[in-house]
């Protein structure tokens, strides 16, 4: 695990409504402030102690000028604060990093299954992929409860231009647990790939050990897991 502990300012550029209970808040990227496809950052209110989860996966790229968080709608005292945010509200990142490795490593196969939300830290490093014309072999695997499937159109477009990207939906409301871990071993072509798995914990727990099963080595699963708050 990679931390850094620092004191930066963040303001606010913006906030979208991605789709129903889902939001994006856009920051101005802070001077010199440099991270990586799949970093993830703990942010405050400038005073302000707030209950619940600090801590969000940037979705932007890092070749994208502004920086994102997107995220679920909650109930917690920091939720309710991040889906009222205005422009030029203040906020400050903590600390930043990243956990386990969970970077996409070049010119080498790579499986990412995401669960819901998981697929912010996905959209960072896919977008990265499409700006610098990298065309590693990537397979996407996207889990949701419905068909509302976030940056869908951005990752269609993506899938376009990166001949080694393949990307597979499962809307899982529908279909029972051994179809959902059948269809995803099928996309599976080998066990010798980098697996990255984001989701909510009972989904990454459950796909790591599906992975294991099928004898994919724990040292070459990567995880970041989203709790709900």
């Amino acid at each position: 695990m990679v931390t850094k502990n620092q004191h930066i300012e963040l303001i606010v550029s913006r906030i979208e409504a991605d789709q129903t209970g889902h939001w994006s808040v856009y920051f101005h990227r802070p001077a010199n402030f440099v991270f990586a496809a799949g970093d993830w950052i703990d942010i405050q209110f400038e005073g302000r102690q707030l209950h619940g989860g600090i801590t969000y996966s940037i979705a932007s790229s890092p070749t994208e000028s502004d920086m994102r968080i997107t995220f679920r709608e909650g109930i917690s005292e920091f939720k309710k604060a991040l889906q009222s945010i205005k422009p030029n509200d203040r906020l400050t990142i903590s600390q930043y990093g990243n956990d386990y490795d969970f970077q996409l490593k070049k010119n080498q196969a790579s499986v990412l299954i995401a669960g819901g939300i998981g697929i912010a830290p996905f959209r960072s490093m896919l977008k990265e992929m499409f700006d610098t014309h990298q065309d590693s072999d990537v397979t996407l695997i996207y889990l949701n409860q419905n068909e509302d499937f976030l940056f869908k159109d951005e990752l269609e477009l993506w899938s376009k231009r990166l001949t080694n990207l393949s990307i597979s939906y499962i809307a899982t409301k529908d279909i029972n647990r051994k179809k959902r871990e059948k269809l995803i071993l099928s996309l599976v072509k080998s066990p010798h790939r980098n697996f990255y798995i984001s989701g909510p914990p009972a989904m990454v727990e459950s796909n790591e050990h599906l992975l294991i099963d099928m004898g994919v080595e724990v040292r070459d699963i990567r995880i970041d897991s989203f709790g709900g708050y």
